[in-house]
């Protein structure tokens, strides 16, 4: 009888079987006879010529699970305007047809399986090692994906040259600090490249800018972590040899002392909490010692100790103080606060203040300098 309907009906009538037919399903038993000759009509249905039969079918089987593969697979393979919807709403694709989609279907069909809200870990994984970044991006876009620490880094890894995946990772508050700070240095290794091929530099002053806008980006990263990811990221810092005493400096200045006291940890080999009783106990004798294992160069000590001795006024007056404010003080201490240490000394300070500091203690270390050069 199915037959007959099929072959002399129009599309309205192999639309009503379609709708009869799919309303059996539900109420079938999986495997009986009854159900394998339905689905048989089905799949015949849904490669009628008409256009609008499949369509009407698919759109009445989407809200119909379980579904036989072969049924599946049938309207998955149509057209895009009629598989993708289905693909997109369907409940009856398992774990497995899903996969078999990622491995085998073309770039939309994937994208339909990275969108979906019950996709499953298998597939997330699936994604993430092999697929296209379009349907990378498709992930990310997807308010069901929670990514781990290592999702963020393979997706980075594979895609670092990608803008689309670059800015859709850097969007998310829980990325890693370590990509962060992996994509500064990138972008300022890709603004150097520029700058060597296009000759716009006739001296060297474009690499001092490229690798102060660096460091800078680096530290704004740093001072937005908590104390769990700083700690995660400095042993990073020094194996990549990114913590230099530029970087180091530029934190003193705008009282990034978490990151301080963390850095001379690293570079000494000595635990945080010993460090950081070295650095804030007043009148400590030992912090020569614990500067002298760190390896920094002989200019950084006094820069590092005025700051030391900002951030310990700070903590005994429990006062919230800027990174302005904080480098302004900085410059008290050098002209004020540092005794036994020469005038060339202090000049040679506050062209640290000058260079690394934000604006403010930048100009008062500049005026300071220039007053100074005048007197002597």
């Amino acid at each position: 009888m199915f037959d007959d309907v099929l072959m002399r009906g129009g599309a309205e009538a192999r639309k009503e079987l379609a709708r009869q037919l799919a309303a059996f399903l539900p109420t079938s038993k999986p495997g009986s006879k009854d159900r394998e000759t339905v689905v048989a009509k089905l799949i015949k249905l849904a490669t009628d010529p008409l256009v609008e039969v499949r369509e009407s079918l698919a759109r009445q089987l989407s809200e119909i699970t379980p579904l036989e593969a072969d049924l599946l697979f049938t309207i998955i393979a149509d057209d895009d305007f009629i598989a993708l919807p289905f693909l997109a709403s369907t409940a009856a694709l398992d774990r497995w047809q899903m996969l078999a989609v990622l491995k085998i279907g073309d770039l939309v069909r994937q994208l339909q399986i990275a969108s979906r809200r019950d996709i499953c870990e298998e597939c997330i994984e699936c994604i993430i090692e092999t697929a296209d970044w379009p349907v990378c991006a498709g992930l990310l876009d997807n308010q069901a994906f929670e990514p781990a620490e290592r999702d963020y880094r393979k997706l980075y890894a594979r895609f670092a040259h990608e803008s689309e995946i670059v800015e859709r990772l850097l969007a998310r508050q829980d990325i890693p600090l370590v990509i962060r700070i992996l994509e500064a240095k990138r972008t300022s290794n890709r603004i150097q490249e520029y700058l060597d091929n296009s000759a716009l530099m006739i001296d060297d002053d474009g690499g001092g800018l490229v690798a102060a806008a660096e460091e800078t980006a680096t530290l704004r990263v740093l001072a937005g972590a908590d104390e769990r990811e700083l700690d995660q990221v400095l042993p990073f810092l020094l194996n990549k040899k990114l913590l230099t005493p530029s970087l180091i400096l530029r934190a003193a200045v705008v009282g990034e002392m978490r990151f301080i006291d963390r850095a001379l940890s690293q570079l000494s080999g000595i635990p945080l909490r010993r460090v950081q009783g070295l650095l804030y106990q007043r009148g400590s004798p030992n912090f020569r010692a614990l500067f002298n294992r760190c390896g920094l160069p002989a200019g950084c000590f006094h820069l590092i100790r005025a700051a030391i001795a900002v951030e310990c006024g700070i903590r005994e007056s429990g006062e919230d103080v800027s990174s302005d404010a904080f480098g302004s003080r900085v410059v008290e201490s050098i002209m004020a606060g540092l005794d036994g240490i020469a005038m060339d000394e202090k000049l040679k300070l506050l062209s640290y203040v000058a260079e690394f500091g934000t604006d403010r203690p930048q100009a008062i270390a500049a005026r300071l300098k220039s007053t100074l050069n005048r007197a002597a």
